[in-house]
């Protein structure tokens, strides 16, 4: 099973909401704009890379959690962007990265070797000796937020036949606290005090162009045999409205949440 409750805080202060919401809207926003001719043609623009923006509604929310959230809301802990981990994602790469496909700062090449990426948007490695790494990057934190209890797991479709996949696992900081063991699959609980982990594939010697294909990263979720599921993300986020209404015993409360480009908020 994916994520079953969700968690909302700083990387590093997540905390799990056990109420669960009673409208949750994660609608991207898309941004299409129509402009017509006056011979009635259309013509559509529309955004680049479409930010996620998530709404969460609650009815009788038990007090503790609704503290937690007023206090994200007012920025207690600062100006810091928040990481949400979803009930019911079973991939968190992003969704052109779980299909192999760029732009390429998306990923990044550790030691020989470059990556290219074709018309269609297809990503390949190529001319990399024994040790080269490929990591998969997250667009705003170190790498993909965790919470401790819950295991990873990361495969990758250039596993085995082109590596071996690799979980890093980075402190606060992003500084590195050590790594799974190589394997074509990786499913594991991560160390202690691993707030961030970062998905790799340790490559052999390739000489020849070789696709970076599919790939999923996980969590507390046994990366399964099948076709990979389209990644949905897991981007930094900040509150943008919210409602507070307090009743007796409890809260009804509405929170507002936007993709954003940074991860400092």
């Amino acid at each position: 099973m994916p994520v079953t409750s969700l968690w909302i805080g700083p990387p590093g202060r997540l905390r799990v909401l056990l109420d669960a919401a009673t409208d949750y809207d994660r609608t991207a926003d898309i941004g299409v704009t129509e402009f017509r001719s006056l011979a009635g043609g259309i013509t559509t623009t529309s955004l680049a890379t479409p930010p996620r923006r998530l709404t969460l509604a609650f009815t009788g929310l038990r007090e503790a959690e609704a503290r937690w959230l007023d206090a994200l809301a007012r920025r207690v802990f600062g100006p810091v962007s928040l990481a949400v981990l979803e009930p019911g994602i079973a991939n968190v790469l992003d969704a052109a990265q779980s299909q192999g496909a760029g732009p390429l700062s998306g990923y990044q090449l550790i030691g020989s070797g470059q990556l290219t990426q074709s018309s269609s948007r297809t990503v390949a490695v190529t001319g990399t000796a024994s040790g080269s790494t490929l990591r998969w990057r997250h667009p705003q934190f170190p790498g993909w937020p965790v919470t401790p209890g819950l295991r990873v797991g990361f495969t990758s479709s250039l596993a085995p036949s082109a590596g071996l996949c690799v979980l890093d696992y980075l402190n606060a900081a992003g500084l590195p606290l050590g790594s799974s063991a190589a394997a074509p699959v990786v499913f594991e609980l991560p160390p202690p005090n691993t707030i961030y982990v970062r998905p790799a594939v340790q490559l052999q010697a390739l000489a020849n162009p070789v696709q970076l294909g599919a790939a999923w990263l996980s969590l507390d979720t046994p990366v399964l045999p099948g076709a990979v599921p389209i990644g949905e993300g897991c981007p930094a986020m900040t509150v943008t409205s919210y409602s507070d209404k307090p009743r007796f015993g409890h809260r009804d409360m509405t929170v507002s949440l936007a993709e954003v480009r940074s991860a400092t908020g």
